[in-house]
């Protein structure tokens, strides 16, 4: 007979052996088997975001809001396409390192910024997706009004302003967007995408770039076509009766 306490797994006769990646203690109130799942996750959407050229070297960061209200996030300075179990990080609500191996990602307080001012949002994700960075290197919002699948699954992606990296700036920067957004092009930095689910989040990403792609193939063919106010209207509708409104 065994149980779990802090990072070791005992057994009855008080031999300990040291497992290869961190558990959570009980004391900490979330079970190992939802912690080893949303790890397992975590790694997989991590995976995905470097398979599809969403980002690049250690660019980008991922996290999950665990049941007991603590984050679990990607570390600093690692591949999102190479992550192993052992190398995500759990911190609290106030930043706070809980367990894990090295520090969690520079954009800590971001993610934080998000869990603290949504509660309904349990996953944030962020990356450097080319079309979509490129158009936060120029500057530019991506336009509203333009494809229905985009008003109805997103809504509006705002611009928020430049903040250096890795400071209190960036939560900042999209502190009064937060309330009525799901993706925001940060300024000469890349992109933020948030979602009742991981799933959700990462899909957010991958239509943000897919739209910026299709923007900027189609101002380079002509003058894009806006939908008018009443199709506008319906399609927001919807949006709200599908529980999309935030």
């Amino acid at each position: 007979m065994s149980y779990l306490i802090e990072n070791q797994f005992v057994a009855r006769n008080g031999n300990c052996n040291r497992l290869t990646f961190p558990i959570l203690s009980i004391k900490f109130g979330i079970s190992n088997m939802a912690y080893i799942s949303q790890r397992r996750v975590l790694i997989k959407y991590g995976r995905l975001l470097y398979k599809n050229g969403l980002v690049a070297g250690a660019q980008g960061n991922l996290s999950i809001r665990l049941k007991d209200g603590n984050i679990l996030i990607t570390p600093a300075g690692a591949s999102k396409g190479f992550l192993k179990e052992e190398n995500l990080i759990v911190v609290s609500l106030k930043g706070k390192k809980i367990t894990g191996r090295g520090e969690a990602s520079s954009e800590l307080l971001m993610h934080l910024a998000v869990y603290k001012h949504r509660p309904e949002i349990e996953a944030c994700c962020h990356a450097h997706p080319p079309f979509a960075t490129a158009f936060s290197a120029v500057g530019r919002n991506l336009p509203s009004h333009i494809l229905p699948e985009v008003i109805v699954v997103i809504g509006e992606i705002p611009l928020a302003k430049y903040a250096p990296p890795g400071t209190s700036a960036v939560p900042q920067s999209i502190k009064k967007l937060l309330p009525n957004h799901n993706a925001f092009i940060l300024q000469n930095h890349g992109v933020l995408t948030i979602g009742r689910t991981i799933e959700e989040a990462y899909n957010q990403m991958e239509i943000v770039e897919h739209y910026a792609k299709i923007v900027y193939i189609a101002e380079n063919i002509g003058k894009l076509n806006i939908l008018n106010d009443k199709e506008v209207c319906r399609l927001e509708r919807l949006k709200n009766s599908n529980g999309r409104n935030k």
